[in-house]
């Protein structure tokens, strides 16, 4: 046997002795029975199978496990929050790594993994992310190759070194199994490794009883993460032999890119290595003096369990109660089930090869001597303590879990104000707040292992963002991240609620309210600002209200055109009264104009007539006087002559 193939399969059993050692812890702790267990009362399989004596029990499933836990869920995942990062040095713009983590996060789909992650907690107790390098991914700039992505690890397939301790970064090791196909192992296996001694195994055994395919080609892997001075190394390995020798997860872009164009010239495949940059891929991260000190694994707990570092889930704790809830009905069910259809004592020889059957308006002749052989054994009320006893299981369970009727958002009556609702809630919500900073303080650390990343896998990525106050996405903006920015800088990282739902949701609403009967907000700002953890149909209202905006709008833009319409015509008919005003202008002034030379002329003829007149009036004295002297003169001529 060569020693490297030696050392390969020393350094494999290693990892496999680390395996077992691992499940063994988690079997004497009881995770393997009790986290399975929860798994299947959360999804209603919550009865033992049938036995020949209770084949006949009735099994009726009133999963109270359920809704408790999808209030949890929601109460938890309520407040949206982001990774907001900070340096110690005022001077340091981070900005824009800001905006690229939340950019890498939609592009991972950050959401959804932490709404699977919460699921897994209030089941199983813990949830544990796993961020990984995959060199062939591609993201929202489908023209980049290479990107971070992260997968939701099952508890019980990850085992650490000290499972006493709580903080996994203080882990000498973590080790997580997978099952693979046979083929994608040999593409990842390092060259020179043994490969035929990489074939299917038998499936470990499985406590959640989940079956493989038949002929399946699938083998155990082993990843194990260690720290090597001070460094994060990985390795990978079989049950019988090292897949992956140990290696940096800091890259070494050099050595990556000398080893791929060894791969071109010699024309071989090659294969996708998880946890290496893609060295020739723009993305590359650049040279650091840092090294990459933190474990790509982060886990959390649901709630704190003594002494381990598998946390405590909701349904754990609710599994004695709904087991007594699903009998106290299955037995009222059953009492109902057995008196439901009429007992007879019947004498013998009474029914003579009759049958009763209990169908409605059968008739029984009863052959017995006096007519007595056939009687109806009286039936016993069903008794009611079961029901109470379930009403008060469930009401008592509630209670002491937290999910009262207030926070899962029944109804509480028709005459209540929101904000006394909204009181209430936040009043019921203060248990789930450990909760939710539990869960933030996770994200806080998921934003410490990000920010590894960053420095050493990114270089001038484009990305896009929305500007801070911003909401349409007309208005996104395009930049560069590099992670030389920020590869020597010392960054804080918290994590910050989105929308201030931190404040009195109560005190929104009174102002919200009041400013809505004082007119100052319309309907629809009212909603847009009404707190999301208050209201569980906001996106319907809003919606309504943008058909009845929108109707509205209709009707006022088809008012605006028939006023236009209306106004054209007006317009018309003022420029044509307009034309009439000023023919009517014309026609005054030529008036005015006839009138002054009437008036001259007038005045012209009164003169002349007055000058007629005159001369007129002169003539006539003449005449007068001339008629005197020939009056006179005749006088003096007829006396002189004797006539007089």
């Amino acid at each position: 046997m060569s020693g490297d193939r030696y050392i390969a399969e020393e350094r494999s059993t290693e990892l496999w002795r680390d395996f077992q050692r691992g499940r063994s812890y988690q079997s004497e702790r009881g995770l393997t029975r009790m986290l399975p267990l929860c798994v299947k009362f959360y999804e209603g399989d919550q009865w033992a199978p049938p036995t020949k004596n209770t084949k006949n029990l009735p099994r009726p499933v009133v999963n109270i496990t359920k809704m408790i836990c999808r209030s949890k869920k929601s109460a938890i995942l309520s407040t949206p929050v982001r990774l907001r990062y900070s340096t110690f040095e005022p001077s340091q713009n981070v900005d824009k790594l800001n905006y690229f983590a939340d950019y890498i996060q939609r592009e991972m789909g950050a959401d959804a993994i932490d709404k699977r992650a919460i699921d897994s907690a209030v089941k199983k107790g813990t949830y544990i992310y796993h961020y990984y390098w995959d060199a062939e991914a591609r993201g929202m700039n489908a023209s980049v190759i290479g990107g971070l992505r992260c997968e939701l690890l099952e508890p019980l397939n990850v085992f650490f070194a000290d499972p006493t301790e709580a903080d996994e970064q203080k882990q000498a090791w973590i080790l997580i199994a997978t099952r693979e196909s046979v083929k994608a192992v040999l593409q990842k296996a390092d060259r020179g490794i043994d490969k035929d001694a990489i074939k299917s195994d038998e499936a470990i055994e499985d406590p959640y009883s989940k079956k493989e395919q038949q002929e399946s080609d699938l083998v155990t892997v082993l990843t194990r993460y260690f720290r090597k001075g001070g460094e994060v190394w990985c390795e990978k390995a079989t049950k019988t032999t090292v897949i992956n020798k140990a290696f940096r997860i800091t890259p070494d872009v050099a050595a990556a890119r000398a080893s791929i164009e060894a791969v071109e010239r010699s024309t071989a495949e090659d294969p996708a290595e998880d946890g290496l940059p893609d060295p020739t891929n723009a993305q590359s991260g650049a040279q650091s003096a840092r090294k990459a000190d933190l474990y790509p694994i982060v886990v959390g707990q649901y709630e704190p369990r003594e002494g381990c570092i598998y946390g405590l889930g909701e349904v754990e704790g609710i599994i004695p109660n709904q087991k007594a809830v699903n009998f106290n009905l299955a037995m009222m069910l059953l009492s109902a089930q057995e008196n439901g259809w009429g007992k007879y004592v019947v004498g013998k020889d009474a029914l003579r090869g009759q049958v009763i059957t209990n169908e409605p308006g059968q008739v029984i002749v009863d052959h017995t001597p006096g007519g007595n052989g056939i009687r109806r054994l009286t039936d016993h009320a069903l008794p009611s303590s079961p029901m109470q006893i379930v009403e008060a299981l469930t009401s008592l369970t509630r209670v002491v879990t937290g999910a009262s009727e207030v926070m899962t958002g029944e109804t509480l009556g028709p005459s209540m104000s929101g904000a006394a609702i909204a009181q209430l809630q936040s009043q019921a919500l203060q248990p789930v707040e450990g909760l939710k900073k539990s869960f933030w303080r996770v994200k806080e650390k998921q934003g410490r292992v990000l920010a590894q990343f960053f420095r050493f896998f990114y270089s001038d990525t484009r990305f896009t963002y929305t500007p801070e106050g911003k909401t349409d996405t007309t208005e996104r903006m395009v930049d560069t991240f590099s992670s030389a920015e920020i590869s020597d800088v010392d960054l804080d990282v918290t994590v910050e609620t989105i929308g201030g739902t931190n404040a009195s949701v109560a005190g929104d609403i009174n102002a919200l309210e009041t400013a809505l009967k004082m007119n100052a907000i319309t309907p629809k700002q009212f909603f847009q600002m009404y707190p999301q953890d208050a209201i569980s149909n906001r996106n319907e209202i809003l919606r309504i209200l943008d058909d009845a905006e929108g109707q509205q709008v209709a009707q006022l833009t088809q008012q605006l055109e028939q006023m236009a319409q209306q106004l054209e015509a007006q317009k018309a008919a003022v420029d044509s009264v307009s034309k009439v005003v000023a023919e009517n202008e014309r026609l005054k002034a030529q008036l005015a104009q006839v009138g002054a030379e009437k008036i001259a002329v007038e005045n012209e003829g009164r003169e002349k007539i007055k000058y007629a007149n005159a001369q007129l009036r002169a003539a006539e004295k003449i005449i007068l006087q001339t008629a005197g002297d020939a009056k006179n003169m005749a006088r003096e001529i007829a006396h002189e002559r004797g006539m007089l």
